[in-house]
């Protein structure tokens, strides 16, 4: 397929259709200093209007160039440009678990890449999450994003000083292949070509994502953004994940309005009974969620429902359900939180893991909540995550893992061996099946007479063993 990407002005989809292209890589990102695009960003009328035509759309951000680009800003900067990205991307009707790609717009150096270049896409993956999280690049920065593990999808450039890395990346998803060498309706256009079936266009959204590409709750309400500034600036340390409920039922939006209106509280992300998803705060802020200690240790989940409810009451909201696990999942795999429960002793103690807000009250004494109660299904969010970030249950992965260690093969422990050669297994070291087996097998052979039997009796009876000894007493009284 082919895709144009353009920047002065929009240009009529009709006009894209008719001159044989299936789609557009839209800016979606404001127009820089001195500079008046009139296709920056794509609003929401302009999208519906491609896609009324079947034309493809794929999200795309760049707002600074050359001496100004936006990766110069390192981290802090990745996490600036992908909350504007974000908000126009969402306003225009941008699924939630389509990509945003991330521009890395020039040739730099491994030392700019080091130092400023992948601080800004991971800055980029704290906001919409390195799953979403798509770069533009040549084949080196490819090349350098796959070893450092800071983005998901790849449109390959070939501004690299060297055209014999110019051909299709391997893991590249668009290739532009053309740039500032035609107009179609008037307009200077680049053009693309894509690589994969998939290469992030909002017509394959599914609803959820995941990092793996597992299928998940198509029917949950998609993920959207609601971001006031009800935050601290300084960092939390991302030791917990943090549960907490919203001791109401009245909806995301009712709620998140009656935060903003009073000041009276926030969480990193809201999650209500359909499974939508709301961020308030950015990952690398500091949520008003939980009192000092909590808010600085913690990235804080906010579920609609009560701290009352029984486990059967929780287990009827299974998307809201569905939907917190993958939060946890993203924030597992992005800051190597672990999945599982820990208690309040433990989170005071610095363990990582997962808490509700009852054990942050527990652990630091700096409030009296208790939500979300003694009853809320972490074993069943949590194994729900696991499954999502590994592709296979909780169970499944410990029997394969079983299935692994049982077969095994160890050095036999019968002291009569004569070698090391890997003869055991994990079951016979539990049972010491091998070692018993094999010395009554010995004995029994000493005990006729057989040669290389007695031998191996005599060698361990000069070491001292006793049982060698007393078969070898028996022997020489039987001459």
């Amino acid at each position: 397929m082919k895709l144009l990407d353009f920047s002065a002005s929009l240009i009529d989809p009709q006009a894209i259709k008719d001159a044989g292209y299936d789609g557009v890589i839209g800016y979606f990102s404001n127009s820089r200093p001195g500079a008046n695009f009139g296709a920056k960003p794509l609003r929401r009328d302009y999208c519906d209007r491609l896609r009324a035509l079947g034309l493809e759309i794929v999200s795309n951000y760049q707002y600074g160039k050359d001496a100004t680009s936006d990766w110069l800003a390192g981290f802090d900067g990745g996490v600036r440009h992908a909350e504007i990205a974000l908000k126009y991307h969402t306003e225009a009707g941008g699924p939630g678990d389509r990509p945003i790609y991330a521009p890395v717009d020039s040739n730099p150096s491994l030392e700019e890449w080091n130092s400023q270049i992948a601080p800004f896409l991971r800055g980029w993956a704290s906001v919409i999450g390195l799953e979403r999280t798509g770069m533009y690049g040549n084949a080196r920065c490819i090349d350098w994003a796959l070893q450092d593990g800071v983005a998901s999808w790849f449109w390959q450039h070939d501004w690299s000083g060297d055209p014999s890395i110019n051909g299709d990346h391997p893991a590249a998803h668009i290739h532009q292949i053309e740039i500032d060498k035609r107009t179609v309706g008037g307009v200077g256009v680049d053009v693309n070509v894509t690589l994969e079936d998939d290469y992030g266009q909002w017509s394959a959204a599914t609803g959820a994502s995941s990092a793996r590409g597992h299928p998940l709750g198509v029917d949950l309400v998609p993920y959207r953004e609601q971001m006031n500034r009800l935050w601290n600036d300084a960092d939390n340390t991302k030791q917990l994940i943090v549960e907490h409920t919203t001791e109401s039922e009245s909806g995301n939006t009712s709620v998140i309005d009656y935060l903003e209106r009073t000041g009276n509280g926030s969480y990193q992300t809201m999650i209500d009974f359909d499974g939508e998803e709301v961020r308030m705060v950015p990952d690398n802020k500091q949520a008003w969620a939980a009192m000092e200690q909590g808010n600085r240790r913690g990235l804080h989940v906010c579920a609609m429902g009560r701290a009352e409810w029984t486990r059967d009451r929780w287990q009827q909201e299974g998307k809201l359900l569905e939907r917190t696990a993958m939060r946890y999942a993203e924030w597992s795999r992005l800051y190597g939180i672990p999945l599982v429960k820990i208690s309040a002793a433990d989170a005071a103690n610095g363990m990582r893991g997962i808490v509700g807000h009852i054990d942050i009250t527990a652990a630091f004494h700096e409030s009296d909540h208790w939500d979300p109660g003694d009853n809320f299904p972490y074993d069943l969010v949590i194994a729900r995550a696991f499954e999502i970030n590994n592709g296979t249950t909780i169970s499944e992965a410990i029997m394969s893992l079983a299935d692994e260690e049982l077969g095994k093969r160890f050095g036999s422990r019968s002291k009569y061996r004569a070698n090391d050669d890997l003869v055991d297994t994990l079951a016979g070291f539990v049972l010491d099946i091998d070692a018993r087996t094999h010395e009554e097998h010995v004995e029994r052979e000493a005990l006729k007479g057989i040669g290389w039997a007695v031998d191996l009796v005599k060698r361990e009876a000069a070491r001292g063993d006793a049982g060698a000894q007393a078969v070898l007493a028996e022997i020489e009284g039987a001459k």
